[in-house]
């Protein structure tokens, strides 16, 4: 049976991509991410409200840190400015849309960031679950994972 004509084909809810310089260079840390995943490791504990999550940098390279920190920063910025990421990707379209009810804040690491995640509704924590689950399979499987809608279950 041919199972590629079941594939979901993407559709873009809010503009597909950019162009701009900032979109680039998010882009490029986050694809250096998904090069490097597997120096990466990534752990979550379930706090009241919401999660904590650190993730490190095995190896400690200072230049890897660097993009996973910046990479951090710059999705905090494009989701406070509702520059929305992955529009085809329901999950993170959604995320976009309840922004207002998401509380972040980072805590920059020696060798990695730990950055926490809130909402006091329990379909906003739901979705902030969903959204961490999609960073560990980013994290445990690269480009691969990235492809697929969120969240990737291999």
């Amino acid at each position: 049976m041919d199972f590629e004509k079941f594939k979901k084909e993407k559709v873009f809810q809010r503009g597909r991509g950019g162009s701009d310089p900032q979109h680039l260079e998010d882009e490029r840390l986050f694809h250096a991410l998904l090069e490097r995943h597997d120096e990466i490791e990534r752990s979550t504990k379930k706090i009241e409200g919401g999660i904590e999550s650190v993730t490190r940098v095995l190896s400690k390279d200072p230049e890897l840190v660097k993009i996973l920190q910046e990479h951090a920063v710059g999705m905090k910025k494009r989701f406070d400015g509702g520059r929305a990421i992955r529009s085809w990707d329901p999950l993170f379209t959604r995320l976009f849309d309840e922004r207002g009810k998401i509380k972040m804040r980072w805590e920059m690491l020696e060798d990695g960031i730990k950055v926490t995640l809130k909402g006091e509704e329990e379909e906003i924590r739901a979705l902030i679950d969903l959204h961490d689950e999609t960073l560990h399979a980013f994290v445990n499987h690269g480009f691969k994972a990235a492809k697929e809608e969120s969240p990737y279950r291999p």
